[in-house]
């Protein structure tokens, strides 16, 4: 990648092509942005794992209001107990 390009949008751009429905796409912290999230759930019908980290005030905020009990482990989203 170019040294000037923005690494947000190309993110995107690389995976625009790939068949990736189904799949879980795993990010940096830099691409935990709403416009990536929609394009990999909505047009490419993938899931995504963000990061997070405690410099990103209101994600930070708001991810530390959940409980580990509010996601309990489950597999293809049946609680496997």
């Amino acid at each position: 990648m170019d040294e000037k390009t923005n690494e947000i949008p190309e993110l995107r751009a690389l995976l625009a092509p790939m068949a990736i429905d189904g799949q879980i796409v795993t990010a940096d912290a830099l691409h935990t942005q709403t416009e990536t999230a929609r394009f990999i759930t909505e047009d490419k019908k993938a899931d995504y794992v963000f990061t997070v980290k405690k410099t990103s005030s209101p994600c930070t905020k708001t991810s530390n209001a959940f409980t580990w009990e509010a996601f309990p482990p489950s597999a293809d989203g049946l609680d496997p107990r």
